[in-house]
């Protein structure tokens, strides 16, 4: 997998924010009803913002092979990862998207609806950037460091453990390690 980059997620929260302002401008112009924002929105995402940064708080010590840790162990390390690269992508989107949705509102901030509608975008817009936040730190955290490097200069990781357990890589150090390819 390669690092998130800062464009691919602008483009994201661009062309989100582009789909946002054009459907709640449709619904404003031909309904003639601001496009509906729930506050269960900005909730949902906070709320994932939050279990996303506490998973990243429990897993960081354990990524980083803190002593007194057990090494996460790489199917994990590799779930972990693709979460975050997930997440930051989705964030992007929610940013984009409700940041688009609440431009409608600014426009007619007088009419109550419109405020109420303004604050329950904004409050997601803000969800959806934390959650893009936690979840570039998070992948960070999963980057493997220059000391795990083969000869060729790129990352590796070998997940020979991953299906059965049965083998580890010398790469993954465990409390229990056994090598059992010399038995």
């Amino acid at each position: 997998m390669t690092p998130t980059r800062l464009r691919l997620l602008a483009l994201i929260a661009v062309v989100a924010g582009v789909v946002g302002w054009v459907l709640a401008t449709i619904a404003d112009s031909i309904f003639e009803r601001y496009l509906p924002v729930p506050w269960s929105a900005a909730l949902a995402m906070w709320l994932l913002a939050v279990g996303l940064g506490m998973w990243g708080l429990i897993v960081r010590p354990r990524l980083q092979r803190k002593p007194g840790t057990e090494p996460l162990p790489p199917f994990v390390a590799a779930r972990t990862a693709a979460l975050a690269l997930a997440a930051s992508r989705v964030g992007a989107g929610v940013f984009g998207f409700y940041l688009g949705v609440g431009l409608v509102f600014v426009g007619d901030l007088p009419v109550p609806a419109a405020q109420n509608g303004a604050w329950a975008s904004g409050a997601t817009a803000l969800g959806g950037a934390a959650i893009t936040a936690i979840a570039l730190w998070l992948e960070r955290l999963c980057r493997i460091t220059d000391g795990d490097d083969d000869e060729s200069g790129t990352p590796s990781i070998d997940l020979r453990g991953m299906a059965g357990g049965a083998e580890r890589s010398a790469s993954w150090p465990t409390a229990h390690h056994h090598d059992r390819t010399s038995a």
